[in-house]
């Protein structure tokens, strides 16, 4: 079982679609009994009733501060016991879509702990359970994988999910960045995959489907977890790196177009 004890869903009652997510923490809160901590950053008596017909027989504290809330939301999780931030996404203007709100940013920029968002769930009403039957977790190959891959394999596992694989590279034929030929397209293919599947191997018996796609990362992995009807992506965000972020470009591009929730670790 992954070691989920603590699960903050900041919440906005001025916006409904800040609950969007509640479900699936709400899941991950019944799946690991875990505690599940309602942020409010605002003065507000609504609090004490959020959410009460939906969290019955979840562990729930409701948590009142004062303040900015980016900062609020990443002190509180740097600061407690924190495994996982459920929250929604916004972006304003014209390019709502395809935006990511400025709190959402630095919460998946700053923080530490995996994080839950769902920008598309936000157009859909808010539903009353989350399913969790397919997971496909996107890995680079980079340093980052090993620990992406066991978590997304462990949370497959507890819910008793269909782990799909999906590693992508570069366009291989005419019109991509490698014009190689069909010789040199099926050793690079086949190369990635036996690299995934020694990733996988080396995190103990996992039953899991390896895919190879080419293109565009973000877009490819965004238009297979589509195509078979995932219910959850989980990718990295990267190691700390020197500015103290760790919200690289692809992992922002996938959060922003996935079509199903994306917990990046």
């Amino acid at each position: 079982m992954l070691p989920i004890s603590g699960i903050l869903v900041p919440v906005d009652f001025s916006d409904q679609s800040s609950m969007a997510m509640l479900p699936y923490a709400k899941a991950a809160a019944a799946k690991y009994d875990a505690e599940l901590i309602l942020l409010h950053v605002e003065k507000d008596e609504e609090l004490a009733k959020a959410a009460l017909d939906q969290l019955q027989g979840i562990k729930v504290r409701r948590v009142l501060y004062d303040g900015d809330p980016a900062e609020v939301i990443v002190g509180f999780a740097k600061t407690k016991d924190i495994d996982l931030i459920a929250m929604s996404t916004h972006g304003y203007g014209e390019f709502k879509r395809f935006l990511i709100g400025s709190v959402t940013s630095k919460v998946l920029h700053d923080v530490v702990c995996p994080v839950l968002t769902g920008v598309h769930m936000e157009e859909q009403p808010v539903a009353k359970d989350a399913k969790i039957s397919n997971v496909l977790c996107a890995i680079d190959l980079g340093p980052h994988s090993p620990e992406v891959l066991k978590w997304a394999s462990q949370l497959a596992a507890d819910f008793r999910a269909q782990l799909d694989i999906v590693h992508v590279v570069l366009p291989l034929g005419p019109g991509g960045d490698l014009p190689f030929s069909g010789e040199w397209r099926a050793e690079i293919l086949n190369r990635a995959r036996k690299d995934v599947e020694t990733l996988l191997s080396a995190i103990g018996p996992t039953s899991a489907t390896v895919y190879i796609q080419e293109g565009e990362p973000a877009k490819a992995i965004c238009s297979y977890a589509k195509g078979v009807a995932t219910d959850l992506v989980v990718i990295g965000r990267g190691p700390q790196d020197r500015m103290g972020g760790r919200l690289t470009t692809n992992a922002y591009a996938i959060i922003r177009e996935s079509p199903c929730p994306v917990v990046s670790i």
